[in-house]
């Protein structure tokens, strides 16, 4: 299982300085953020992706995903389009849509169907162009908020075009179990999230109700060795992205003094 960097908090650095942190902090590729004031983002994707695939080629570095600004569904735009045609001259097998969100006085299964012809869509860009869409399941108020719900979305269409990306620390959020979580998406699983929290009492004057907290991946809901353990048993063998999210954090150079933790947390039980 390759380990690689969500780059989300690299915002504004040169490929070579992403590069440089992602093999300081020893990835072994990157879950590329194509968003607005990234290096490489929706204005620039078809320049400048070749160029930073590249330079982290000469790293050592994969870029087994892209990961598009959160609001991007609309398989019918064509800034979109332009991404996924970049990705796949660029060999980046996999993408990380948007999210669809629920809100009150939608009909859930009206809005699936409706998902599910966008699904379709993606789909047929992911046959010409040769690159995989991935469902996340996000906890809240997402379609496909856990492994049940995204299968609502993806069953049916082909593995090979839109996948499954399991987040365990949403899942537990969720309350699904991870091998439940396992056997429901098969061989829709494309991509595994990597990071955890827990639930900690809000500091109101009330002192009722309680918030998240991300955390290292050592003090969570998560059981990150048993739950690596689990995707092996389950036959997995593909990404796991880092996210580098902590409530705690304070600046990209802290974030990645936590970042760096974990990375050695991980490190015996991914070999």
């Amino acid at each position: 299982m390759e380990l690689i960097f969500f780059t989300k908090f690299l915002k504004g650095l040169s490929p070579s300085e992403i590069g440089e942190i992602a093999r300081g902090l020893k990835f072994d590729g990157l879950d590329l953020a194509v968003r607005q004031g990234h290096s490489v983002n929706p204005s620039n994707v078809q320049q400048s992706l070749p160029a930073a695939m590249e330079t982290w080629r000469k790293f050592g570095l994969s870029v087994p995903l892209v990961t598009l600004e959160t609001d991007w569904v609309d398989p019918k735009s064509r800034e979109l389009e332009i991404t996924f045609e970049a990705c796949g001259a660029a060999g980046v097998p996999d993408i990380k849509l948007g999210y669809w969100n629920w809100k009150p006085g939608h009909r859930y299964w009206d809005e699936v169907e409706t998902i599910r012809a966008a699904l379709s869509e993606f789909q047929k860009l992911g046959e010409k162009y040769g690159v995989r869409s991935l469902v996340h399941t996000h906890s809240g108020g997402c379609y496909g908020s856990n492994a049940s719900g995204a299968m609502h979305l993806v069953r049916g269409f082909d593995p090979r075009y839109v996948g499954v990306y399991l987040d365990p620390a949403h899942l537990a959020v969720n309350g699904e179990p991870l091998p439940m979580a396992l056997d429901i998406v098969g061989d829709y699983l494309k991509m595994v999230g990597v990071k955890n929290v827990r639930y900690r009492r809000a500091d109101d004057k009330s002192g009722s109700g309680w918030k998240r907290e991300w955390r290292l991946l050592s003090e969570g809901l998560v059981d990150w060795p048993e739950a690596l353990r689990q995707l092996k048993e389950a036959g997995y063998d593909g990404p796991l992205s880092v996210h580098g999210e902590y409530s705690v954090r304070e600046d990209r150079s802290e974030i990645l003094k936590l970042v760096a933790q974990d990375m050695n947390y991980l490190g015996p039980y991914i070999l």
